[in-house]
Parts: structure tokens; C-alpha cells; sequence
């Protein structure tokens, strides 16, 4: 199968893989379906195509040197994911920082928070953890006015983990562009301008890929549909491939 040919009968925009197997066959009519997954598979590791969604590919092409965003965890929040490695191997959480927004906003943020998020049964226990090994640093779902009260520089705060939350391809504590995203609109601890989202988001988009459909599971857990893709197909010039 030269797969090269196949990529030239794709449309324009995003594809399907039932779009995908007609080009295929078009190409080599005793194309079976059976046959489309090593396919797939093949065009996805040559770079061929990119997975934009659910059961939605786009030519790289399309969508040229987009990268997967991968947070790079400063030495306090390292210190805090080798105490939660060591303390609570077994438990589900996620460590993100708020430092990690800089690459996005014009307006840079002078204060980092550590945000560690935990399943639900957990959250008491690692506060208590925390706070023995970093006193004065940790804060048990904070209020926004404790924590402009309370908060420091590096502070840690401990909150309950959503499920459904969008999961990284890296390490289980990791979190991904799309959960971001939505937090931005969920998290009231962020205290943000709306003023810096529009460019902020178009540029998240613009530098990274973006599973829209995994955004739009978490934005429903959290009841923020209408808030994230709403600002986004309003205040944006970002083009959303699935409807929220």
C-alpha cells in the first residue's frame, strides 16, 4: 500500500477513518477493512495524519510541527511528586503548576502555586503528609480569599480529583494541555484576567495538539461546556472540531 497515495485522496480538514479506508481502497480496491488498523497505525507513526478528536484525523500537513505539551516540573514540585511517589504509590492524584501558564500569557505570573489533585478518599491523608513534610506551604481546598490570605510563593494546594479528568501519555501524575484548558474556567483558585484567554488559547492551539474530545468529556464532568466553548468559538479565532 503506498500510504503517500492514500494521503493525496484525503479531503481537506478532518477525516474519519470510514474517509480514510475509501481512499484506501481507491488506491488499491482489494483494500480490506480488516486491513484499515495496520494502516492506521502505519500513518499515524510515519506522521502521515494526526488524531484531532474522536474518530477524527487530520493530515500533518494541516497541521504542521505541533508537539504534545509536557509541564516541566520545577525543584519544588519535584519534591512534592518523590514524596507522593513514596508515601502513596497506590493512590490516583495529579501535580500541575501554575508557572506553567507563563508560556501562554503576555501577563507573567510573579507567584507559583502547586496544584496537587486527589482522588477523592485521599485528600485528608496527603494533607496531613504535606503538611508535616513542608510546614507553613500547604493549603486543604482553599477558598480564594485563604488563599490570597494564606497562599505563598510555591505553596501547595491540595484538591479533590475529577474524575474523568484528561490523562497524560507520560507519567500518572501528569497532566495535559486539555485539562488546563477547562480549568482555567473551573478552578476559581487561579483568580486569572478573562482579558489574557483569547490570545492565550489561540496561541495553546496554535504551538500544540489538542484532543478536543477529551476536553469536551472533562468540560461536561464539570459543567463548564458553555463557559469553555462558548469563550472559545466567541472570543477566539480557534476552530473547534467537535460541538460543545
Amino acid at each position: 500500500m503506498n500510504k503517500h497515495a492514500v494521503i493525496r485522496k484525503l479531503p481537506d480538514g478532518t477525516c474519519t477513518r470510514q474517509q480514510i479506508l475509501h481512499a484506501a481502497r481507491i488506491v488499491e480496491p482489494s483494500f480490506k477493512e480488516t486491513q484499515l488498523r495496520n494502516l492506521m497505525g502505519t500513518l499515524r507513526t510515519s506522521r502521515l495524519i494526526v488524531r484531532v478528536g474522536r474518530n477524527q484525523y487530520q493530515k500533518v500537513g494541516k497541521e504542521p510541527k505541533k508537539s504534545v505539551f509536557s509541564g516541566v516540573y520545577s525543584h519544588a514540585a519535584q519534591q512534592v511528586i518523590e514524596h507522593m511517589q513514596k508515601q502513596f504509590p497506590l493512590l490516583s492524584y495529579r501535580v500541575w503548576e501554575l508557572s506553567w501558564l507563563n508560556e501562554f500569557f503576555n501577563h507573567q505570573l510573579a507567584h507559583n502555586k502547586i496544584f496537587v489533585e486527589v482522588e477523592r478518599d485521599g485528600c485528608d491523608f496527603v494533607f496531613s503528609s504535606l503538611v508535616e513534610k513542608f510546614p507553613g506551604r500547604v493549603l486543604l481546598r482553599p477558598k480564594a480569599q485563604e488563599l490570597l490570605q494564606y497562599g505563598t510563593d510555591d505553596g501547595i494546594i491540595i484538591d479533590r480529583l475529577v474524575s474523568e479528568a484528561p490523562k497524560s501519555d507520560g507519567e500518572p501524575y501528569q497532566v495535559p494541555l486539555e485539562k488546563l484548558i477547562v480549568d482555567l474556567f473551573a478552578n476559581k483558585n487561579l483568580m486569572l484576567s478573562k482579558g489574557d484567554y483569547p490570545p492565550a488559547l489561540e496561541t495553546m492551539f496554535a504551538t500544540y495538539r489538542i484532543d478536543q474530545v477529551s476536553m469536551l468529556r472533562y468540560a461536561r464532568r464539570r459543567n463548564k461546556v458553555k463557559d469553555v466553548f462558548g469563550f472559545i468559538r466567541d472570543k477566539t479565532s480557534i476552530e473547534l472540531l467537535v460541538q460543545g
